[in-house]
């Protein structure tokens, strides 16, 4: 294991075995080149994958702690009524938002659709805006 590699949320096999995924190689090719077997890779890169995105989500999370606003979308809101609620924190903060409204609602269908049916949100969703007028959806 590289210095490097001790800080992080995946193993040195794993990182192996990405790399090799991106040059183009097959499981079956990796497991013959690291003498073990195709299962044995397919685990070892679904177990990384999975990693990879706990970490992307831990680090979208923070980032969305930090940033001056941030607004808890209740269970049964109207999408159309959340733009006019973050644009109002946001102007009290005095950041200007990157989206007009349409992109706004088309940001939560995209990235909340498991919390959203037809308009109306069925779970909470977070949302964040960072100091440069982005919108975060968590």
């Amino acid at each position: 294991m590289r210095a490097d590699e001790k800080d992080m949320l995946l193993t040195s096999k794993q990182i192996e075995v990405l790399r090799m995924k991106k040059k183009g190689m097959t499981q079956a090719e990796i497991a013959r080149q690291l003498k073990t077997t195709r299962g044995n890779i397919c685990i070892i890169e679904s177990t990384a994958l999975k990693n990879v995105e706990k970490a992307r989500n831990t680090l979208k999370f923070f980032k969305a702690m930090e940033a001056p606003v941030w607004i808890t979308v209740a269970p049964g809101t109207d999408l159309y009524d959340v733009p006019p609620l973050v644009y109002k924190e946001a102007d009290r903060k005095k950041i200007k938002i990157a989206l007009d409204s349409a992109m706004i609602v088309v940001k939560l269908k995209t990235e909340a659709q498991d919390r959203i049916q037809h308009r109306v949100t069925v779970g909470e969703i977070d949302v964040s805006v960072d100091e440069q007028g982005n919108v975060n959806i968590r």
